[in-house]
């Protein structure tokens, strides 16, 4: 009966944990094996080459689990994910003392959890409704793949607990299971990070980047082939470049190739009195004015600034010098308002994690040749991190960063430590590299991590054999440009496009309203057990939610602001489709939906100063609607 419940379950929920239990090998089965203990609880013992092992205690499996989950500290309120079910004892427990955590279960053992198939009904879980995954692991390869899953959309933080008796009898699984969690915890806590805080970001970056984009000349429209075959040179903040300086300024001095500053490399070049061509940048974080603090502060206005369309906005508004500007793929603030006079289409950069990979193909779409990488050790060397100079954060390699570093080949064929993000950079480098297929990429980073298409050739080697032509940088370049870019912006399209999205927002203050009124009424209802009242609201909130899913200021820009909070709210609206229980379904509805209302409301009302600040400073008069 218990398993007959349970593979119903299965097919309901996990139909793909189901696929695999039906098909399991009986063999395996044969390597797990249920015995009676002296408290008459059952405990599982396991085949190994030294015999048979115990899940649980041969004793009392109960005792047993209560002891381990009295042992664990810190837990508060995050989601814990037990690796190693057995037969479930330490998770009845953990149910009982804490009863309002949420939790997921992964059993790497398909015949252990077989055996939990048969003993326990994983739907007595549920009800609390705070069991959110089963995952199950039939081969290596499931692993990445089932911890994926599930921290795509978890919106809280994780708590490991790993059953002790897994380490003794699957070692091997569980260490790789461990450095398999590490990672993907690592990649998609950084990628939601950056995703949550950056979808903000870039709407109010493009919103204030506007009327300078429009002003200042796209690189990638008006550069007219004039760098065609000229060297260019991308420095980088490793800490490689504190040997490049000498060499540097004699390539400055002798006009032999055009120095492009990435990232904060901007500054050590500055104290070292070399003065870059242009200054590349598209970060859209805050941190980026901290990057080019010392050229804002000290208002230098020699270098150029070439930004990305999402670029943080308080440097390109501060930034002294000259600016010319490039559009980012997917920046849906730009392909809202933008458009061209003769409806051709902007020619666009893609979206990358690392600035040098963007201004690589930058500088390749230009015609730039050869590219050289200077600074770019996508390493560690020995305890440096960058290149000495940079104030805002630290340049030397601490204990935490040492335990999580990676080895890596370096430019010498020898091993070197890398962390993971500049492992990432470098592959993302490697990829582009391998696309564009060219030649002529040479790396002079001296002790920096081998890029896979790029040639190694130290700088004064580099100097002798390539950089042999004087003269060939124009110091003026950026007033060469022909300015037919910044006269070619439809602003009738765009005053119009700002125009319907005010409208839009009046009637989105309506819908917000009338949600919040909802939402009172079914808290109110929910308190007083009046099921009926609730189904009623849920219905209106449906009718509520296509208007806003209709209205085009939510559509076009607040809901891409609060994007990842969006999928939540589709997940929990799938969530609770089946649910009959309206008391339970509104709860959620209201908790969840209720935040994601309010920051709708917060945005709406920052939108719109904005859009009618940037029709002011583009058209030079004030919106009329």
């Amino acid at each position: 009966m218990v398993l007959t419940d349970n593979i119903t379950s299965l097919k309901k929920h996990y139909p793909d944990i189901w696929e695999k239990l039906r098909d399991r090998n009986p063999q395996l089965m044969d390597h797990v094996r249920l015995e009676e203990t002296k408290s008459q609880d059952p405990t599982l013992a396991v085949c190994l080459e030294s015999g048979w092992n115990y899940i649980h205690s041969k004793y009392n499996p109960m005792q047993e689990a209560e002891r381990f989950i009295e042992s664990l500290e810190d837990i508060g309120d995050r989601h814990v994910l037990f690796f190693g079910v057995g037969l479930g004892y330490h998770i009845d427990e953990f149910i009982k003392r804490k009863p309002n955590n949420s939790f997921s279960l992964y059993e790497p053992n398909m015949a252990v959890f077989h055996q939990l198939m048969g003993r326990k009904k994983i739907d007595d879980w549920s009800p609390t409704k705070k069991l959110k995954h089963v995952m199950v692991e039939e081969k290596p390869e499931d692993c990445k793949k089932n911890l994926m899953e599930l921290t795509n959309f978890l919106e809280d933080e994780l708590y490991l607990v790993i059953l002790p008796s897994y380490k003794r009898i699957l070692p091997e699984q569980t260490e790789q299971f461990i450095k398999t969690f590490r990672d993907v915890v690592y990649e998609t806590r950084d990628r939601l990070l950056t995703g949550k805080v950056f979808a903000k970001r870039m709407a109010i970056n493009g919103l204030f980047n506007l009327p300078t984009i429009i002003k200042t000349p796209n690189i990638l429209e008006a550069h007219k082939d004039q760098f065609k075959g000229k060297p260019a040179i991308i420095v980088g903040a490793g800490p490689s470049l504190n040997d490049e300086f000498e060499n540097l300024r004699h390539i400055k001095e002798n006009g032999l190739g055009y120095i492009f500053s990435v990232g904060s490399s901007i500054n050590q070049l500055l104290n070292a009195d070399i003065l870059p061509d242009a200054a590349f940048a598209y970060d859209g974080s805050a941190m980026n004015s901290k990057v080019f603090q010392k050229v804002i502060e000290g208002k230098i206005d020699s270098v150029p600034l070439i930004f990305g369309s999402t670029m943080g906005f308080e440097t390109v508004q501060n930034y002294s010098g000259e600016k010319a500007n490039f559009l980012v793929r997917d920046d849906y603030i730009m392909d809202l308002f933008l458009k061209k006079t003769d409806d051709e289409s902007f020619q666009y950069i893609d979206r990358f994690g690392s600035i040098a990979t963007l201004t690589l193909q930058i500088l390749d779409y230009m015609g730039f040749a050869p590219i050289i990488f200077v600074g770019q050790n996508l390493a560690y060397r020995g305890d440096q991190i960058y290149a000495k100079g940079i104030e805002y954060t630290g340049t030397e390699l601490g204990q935490e960063r040492r335990e999580y570093a990676v080895e890596v080949k370096d430019v010498y064929g020898n091993t070197t430590l890398s962390g993971r993000g500049h492992v990432s950079m470098r592959e993302e480098l490697e990829e582009l590299i391998q696309k564009i297929s060219r030649t002529d990429i040479i790396n002079t980073t001296k002790g920096g991590a081998h890029i896979e298409g790029t040639v190694f050739l130290p700088m004064e080697e580099l100097i002798t054999t390539h950089l042999t032509s004087r003269n060939v940088v124009n110091s003026n370049w950026l007033n060469s440009f022909v300015e037919n870019d910044t006269g070619n912006y439809d602003i009738l399209h765009f005053k119009q496009v700002i125009k319907e999205l005010i409208v839009s927002q009046d009637e989105l203050i309506k819908i917000i309203r009338r949600f919040a009124e909802l939402l009172e009424d079914m808290n109110s209802f929910i308190t007083t057990r009046n099921d009926k009242q609730l189904e009623v609201c849920l219905n209106k909130f449906d009718k509520m939610f296509d208007r806003l899913q209709a209205n085009k200021l939510n559509l076009r820009i607040i809901q891409p602001m609060n994007h990842l909070e969006f999928q939540l709210i589709l997940k929990m609206f799938d969530e609770i489709r089946s649910n009959p229980d309206a008391k339970s379904k509104s709860r959620r509805v209201v908790d969840q939906f209720g935040n994601y209302l309010i920051s709708c409301r917060t945005d709406t009302v920052l939108v719109k100063r904005l859009l009618e600040k940037i029709h002011e400073e583009v058209s030079g008069e004030a919106i009329l609607v």
